[in-house]
């Protein structure tokens, strides 16, 4: 799977620059900051840091933000946004216990084999009371449903072998092992939107996590670690 990643760490960022990609990022953005809290002076853990799209966004608010991937080329771009990152695995995070106040993970655990040691050890390099952040695809989304489909018949597809989430999945996964859990959702349409949505697409967003909160295509949970 990293190589995948590896193959396509140039052109990474480069969807998140079209229009709906910026809505997205958007969405996403505000629904991870929502639970995320104040991050001024927080040290944050971004396992699965990619090329640090989303970790700048979190710097730029005052967070000191550490990061590991097993993609080596996805690292080299987020060094040279002048980002402290390690190779790793969220398995086996190469960083002591109870070294962050943030632990986060976004869109990375659904490529674990391990879910359940994946957030084990997201709990350990937490501090005692500290927040554990996971956001993953979610199975019951237009997005999720258009991926499975097309990874069905392209054995190549970078989703066909993740393991998509469902709200109830990943909130139970959650409460095993953290207190005071808290699960959302963010995006409630699909990948080929029209533009009348993506105009309002604050609108839906505010409809979609009142009244559809299992159903949008980025899940996001938070805990406490007890």
């Amino acid at each position: 799977m990293e190589e995948q990643f590896n193959q396509i760490a140039d052109q990474y960022d480069q969807w998140f620059e079209t229009e709906q990609g910026k809505v997205v990022k958007e969405l996403e953005l505000k629904a991870l900051l929502e639970i995320l809290g104040d991050l001024q002076g927080k040290t944050l853990l971004e396992v699965g840091i990619g090329t640090g799209l989303f970790a700048m966004e979190f710097r730029k608010l005052g967070a000191k933000v550490y990061g590991i991937d097993p993609a080596e080329k996805m690292l080299e771009i987020a060094r040279s946004r002048g980002f402290e990152v390690k190779f790793g695995y969220g398995e086996q995070i190469p960083y002591p216990d109870n070294s962050f106040d943030i632990t986060l993970s976004m869109t990375s655990m659904e490529n674990s084999k391990s879910p359940e040691k994946f957030l084990q050890e997201m709990v350990r390099v937490t501090k005692p009371n500290g927040k554990v952040v996971v956001a993953v695809l979610n199975l019951f989304s237009l997005y999720g449903i258009v991926r499975k489909i097309k990874g069905l018949f392209n054995k190549d597809d970078l989703f066909r072998e993740m393991h998509f989430y469902t709200y109830w999945e990943l909130n139970r996964l959650m409460k095993k092992y953290l207190c005071d859990v808290s699960t959302n959702s963010s995006v409630f349409f699909g990948p080929f939107a029209p533009k009348f949505i993506l105009k309002n697409a604050h609108k839906f967003e505010n409809f979609g996590r009142k009244y559809l909160k299992p159903f949008g295509a980025l899940l996001v949970s938070a805990g406490r670690k007890c």
